[in-house]
């Protein structure tokens, strides 16, 4: 894995060398293990390497062989299925890179090829034979790949940062993106800020050629098959085999493996499978990395009857051997994270990782796991459960699940509100939905745009993303959750953060195997004995501590307090005549003044939407100064 860049010109003109290696030393940072490049009639593509598994030490890319070229940041957990379908002996197996599976792939089975691989890639592939260009990305988007065309020039890049080194590339700024952001700034999107340019949805297929380009899916959620089996301990089992797979197809790897670990199932459902695995093979797992803060006088432990995570990773940690590093970020991380360059880095908030990605660097880590995805798949809730329980006519069930999230018979009015906001708004049509939603309010942070500029933008109202929008139908809320893009947007970001520090992201509960899986279940499965998720947790069996869930008091504190201090930072800012320069995209006056005026007191969730459109505010005058203050 690593990263790729390519140029493809249709009329046939030449690449211009120097231009193109300019391009590809913009990702250097890539590349620990070398990079190269190849020229060919038309083209060029290059690749950076960081080798993290035995077959990686044999990559030779890009590869041009028999008329094709192809370059792949790939990492495929089903070799030996694909070995064993295209014919592959297997003293050869061992030294056969990705790279060249997934050719013997396309020449197989041509563009269908991209639905049997299973794993973390991006790769393009020119087919001189008809002239044309292949791109492809993964089901979750794990890898990123942007692309982007002017003319009859088409260009492909792992990173941004390629086509902005691109001497002679012209890249403006796509203000309708820029618009949706600062509308919406807590629903990130997969997206570019770039005109022309755009992400390569994850799941598809993108095929181009001189005539125009044509867009396929390769892998989609609504197209997982229904799984019913005779009996409960049938889906327990299968659950638990897919656990394993998904798990250990991520360790067969050369480097050292950390892994998050916040408290909750999904991390610490992979970190206790990871760590078992890896005994077995005589290895041991590195450490656990969390957001949490380490247990001190500012944040003790809750005591007696009240649930806390650390408590749970310590007693994870212990029982495998473990040391976990806790999260240390403070305001002026926030800060200077809001000073990022978002064309380039993402709009993604989750900026505390980068403190687990410099500690693990240190560590020699080259792998980190993540529990990403067990919330849309593997340890999905109840959302639009309770309205097909009511649509179903099953008040006595709807009852009793409103009995337990509401926390008992003794809150009648908590369990109302919880029969009309998740079994009765979900069956209304949208209109009334909208009016009475839970979430209206939830996206009307824009108070400071500049209200003649935004009314420029129309369209950029109706690209919040569909997900929050409830339905009576579990399996519907789930396909819209992949389809929010807030999955592919934490992988793009992770990957660009991570490629300074040497680090590969792999995420167990993405696996393409255990979400046809998890989305085929019936819907009875995701609340059973009065809990939701017990079939993951009687996947995993005895492995995990009782106890486990969302139980980050510790950290939501710590988390409020950093934002705290990030306003009070910004507002000493300011008062230092700093955030004077113009954007015209913000109301300056009201931007200036929110900027002056952090809460009185300690922040409360209260004054969460403002600090959150006070935050999108920030960015984007620092988008604005970087790529619009010049014209």
């Amino acid at each position: 894995m690593s990263a790729i860049l390519g140029c493809v010109h249709f009329d046939g003109a030449p690449v211009d060398p120097q231009a193109f290696q300019s391009a590809l030393s913009a990702l250097d940072h890539y590349g620990r293990h070398g990079r190269s490049s190849r020229l060919f009639e038309g083209g060029a593509f290059g690749h950076q390497r960081l080798d993290i598994t035995a077959a990686a030490a044999f990559e030779s890319q890009p590869i041009d062989a028999g008329g094709l070229v192809l370059v792949a940041d790939a990492i495929l957990d089903n070799r030996e299925a694909l070995c064993d379908q295209l014919g592959v002996e297997r003293p050869c197996r061992t030294t056969l890179p990705d790279s060249q599976l997934i050719l013997l792939a396309y020449r197989r089975w041509g563009r269908d090829c991209v639905r049997r691989l299973v794993g973390d890639f991006a790769f393009a592939l020119w087919d001189a034979r008809d002239r044309s260009l292949l791109c492809a990305r993964d089901h979750v988007g794990a890898r990123p790949l942007y692309v982007l065309r002017q003319g009859q020039r088409f260009f492909f890049a792992s990173d941004q940062r390629a086509f902005r080194a691109w001497p002679g590339l012209s890249l403006g700024i796509d203000e309708s993106s820029v618009a949706a952001f600062l509308l919406s700034p807590g629903d990130c999107h997969d997206i570019s800020f770039f005109r022309d340019a755009c992400p390569l949805t994850p799941g598809r297929v993108l095929r181009v050629d001189r005539q125009g380009e044509t867009l396929d899916t390769h892998w989609s959620p609504e197209e997982a098959a229904s799984v019913r089996y005779p009996r409960r301990a049938d889906y327990v089992d299968h659950f638990r085999e897919l656990l394993i797979r998904a798990v250990g197809d991520r360790l067969d790897v050369t480097a050292e493996v950390g892994a998050h670990l916040s408290g909750g199932l999904d991390s610490s459902g992979v970190t206790v499978l990871a760590s078992q695995l890896l005994q077995g093979q005589g290895r041991r797992l590195d450490s656990g990395y969390s957001w949490s803060p380490p247990v001190s006088t500012r944040y003790p432990l809750p005591g007696a009857g009240r649930r806390d995570e650390r408590e749970a990773i310590e007693r994870i940690c212990r029982q495998e051997g473990l040391e976990c590093h806790y999260g240390a970020a403070k305001g002026a991380d926030f800060l200077a994270h809001l000073g990022r360059d978002i064309a380039l880095d993402g709009t993604v908030d989750v900026f505390e990782e980068l403190g687990a990605m410099r500690v693990a660097e240190e560590r020699g880590v080259r792998v980190m796991l993540s529990g990403w995805g067990g919330d849309e798949s593997a340890t999905f809730g109840i959302r639009g459960y309770p309205g097909y329980l009511l649509i179903q006519g099953r008040w006595i069930r709807l009852l009793s699940l409103a009995r337990e999230a509401a926390g008992g018979l003794r809150r009648p009015r908590n369990m109302a509100r919880f029969v009309w906001e998740q079994g009765v708004l979900p069956c209304l049509p949208d209109t009334l939905f909208a009016r009475f939603s839970p979430y209206h309010h939830a996206g009307q942070v824009a108070a400071l745009l500049r209200p003649d500029w935004r009314k420029h933008f129309p369209e950029a109202e109706s690209r919040r993303g569909p997900a929050w929008r409830l339905y009576p139908d579990s399996r519907r809320m789930q396909c819209l959750l992949f389809h929010h893009g807030h999955l592919g947007s934490r992988m793009s970001t992770w990957a660009h953060w991570s490629a300074t520090h040497g680090l590969i992201y792999r995420y167990p509960l993405t696996d393409r195997r255990l979400l046809d899986f998890t989305l085929g279940l019936p819907p009875d499965l995701l609340w059973e004995q009065g809990r939701a998720r017990q079939l993951y947790r009687d996947a995993i069996g005895q492995r995990l501590p009782p106890g486990l869930g969302k139980n980050d008091n510790a950290n939501e504190r710590k988390r409020m307090a950093m934002r705290e201090e990030c306003w009070r930072l910004l507002a000493s800012a300011t008062r230092r005549q700093a955030f004077q320069l113009p954007c015209e995209w913000l109301d300056m006056e009201a931007f200036q003044a929110r900027l002056r005026q952090p809460p009185a007191a300690a922040m409360t969730i209260r004054d969460l939407p403002d600090f959150i459109s006070l935050c999108s505010a920030v960015q984007a005058w620092h988008l604005w100064q970087r790529y619009m203050s010049a014209a």
